[in-house]
């Protein structure tokens, strides 16, 4: 190893791989818990399978991290007690969850996929999710319009904003912009996440944006990108790991999401927020049933529901997640509206950026590919 090398490492400290271990082993006991044993087929909802489309176990798909801890800990428990089956919860980054959809679809290893508008999108046209029952569902009528999904697939469940986290104690003049990243003064101060997640993506376009570029040409990012590597003190693989390089004092400024930041603060570590004068980048998530659930349509469609429920709803608005629900009678957390001034989910929206991403989807995994290569993820 090359004392070159030696020093790269040492100044960017890649985090994910063990996580993905895990994640591996957790995929390896669903899938053994879930074998399939008169396995129910697609559509035929009104037919439970030994698995128990009610009663059985429904294997969800979940970002890493704070959205993990929600559906474990908040989540399984409501799902439970509607008597309609247990929730086994498979961390993923969402084109993780679409890459295992594509190789084995017709032995699915999860009933419900969380994805992104963009990975939805290219799950939706490779026909590995399927239109949500939306005549069973009472959540729906207090889904904002603009949050239902494309082609009757189920709505947004949940919203996060990008914005500029950094560490008041060693960042004394709070950044405004996205070009304070750029700052001189923070020389190996920075931190950035993989273009494999949502978040990585976002702050990339919005960089090239700011440069002249657009969602179909980020040249200009990666230009920009050239100029703050030498700032760079970490790159996460994903955004809980970023927290991490955060509350480890590794990093102290850095594009985040909102409620990462709130996260961090309710647990006292020394950590402000600004929303950027360009304005904040919304991302949309949804639950969306796969085309073939092993625990049946009833089982997959009742979690989705559960998900999209006032009391779900109203735990995932507050504390200790501060994410933005979907339903439109939420009141937000004090804190987000303290930031934003939006109280509610349509007013949340009304102020932010949503990225094109059927555009970002056709040049992502090369973008991907060459941000993995220039950055040494």
């Amino acid at each position: 190893m090359s004392d070159r090398f030696i020093q790269r490492m040492s100044r960017r400290t890649v985090l994910g791989a063990g996580l993905f271990l895990g994640t591996s082993w957790a995929l390896k006991s669903c899938t053994a818990a879930t074998a399939p044993s008169g396995t129910t087929q697609a559509n035929s909802s009104s037919e439970p399978n030994a698995g128990g489309a009610t009663g059985g176990q429904v294997v969800t798909a979940s970002f890493p991290g704070t959205t993990e801890n929600l559906f474990r800990d908040k989540l399984a428990p409501l799902f439970s007690q509607t008597g309609k089956g247990q929730l086994s919860v498979v961390p993923l980054l969402a084109f993780e969850q679409v890459a295992r959809l594509k190789a084995a679809p017709d032995n699915p290893p999860f009933d419900v996929v969380f994805l992104d508008d963009g990975q939805t999108d290219i799950a939706m046209k490779a026909g590995l999710i399927q239109p949500f029952p939306a005549d069973r569902s009472s959540g729906f009528s207090n889904v904002d319009s603009s949050f239902l999904g494309k082609q009757g697939l189920a709505p947004i469940f949940y919203m996060q904003g990008v914005v500029i986290g950094y560490n008041p104690e060693r960042v004394k003049t709070p950044p405004k912009a996205w070009e304070a990243l750029l700052d001189s003064n923070l020389d190996g101060r920075l931190g950035l996440v993989s273009m494999n997640s949502v978040l990585g993506t976002s702050f990339m376009v919005e960089m090239a944006k700011l440069k002249g570029g657009s969602e179909s040409d980020i040249e200009p990012a990666f230009a920009a990108l050239k100029q703050i590597l030498s700032k760079v003190g970490g790159v996460a693989a994903n955004p809980g790991a970023l927290s991490t390089l955060f509350q480890q004092g590794e990093v102290d400024v850095a594009p985040m999401w909102h409620n990462d930041v709130l996260s961090l603060k309710a647990k006292g570590i020394p950590v402000e927020w600004v929303v950027p004068e360009s304005g904040m980048i919304a991302a949309r998530y949804s639950l969306n049933l796969v085309s073939k659930p092993k625990s049946g349509v009833d089982a997959a469609a009742a979690y989705v529901e559960t998900a999209l429920g006032k009391e779900a709803q109203s735990i995932l608005s507050a504390s200790p997640y501060y994410f933005v629900p979907s339903d439109k009678t939420v009141q937000l957390d004090a804190a987000i509206t303290e930031k934003i001034g939006a109280k509610t989910s349509t007013e949340f929206i009304q102020k932010a950026n949503v990225l094109d991403w059927a555009t970002i989807n056709q040049q992502r995994s090369t973008w991907i590919e060459r941000f993995n290569k220039e950055v040494k993820v």
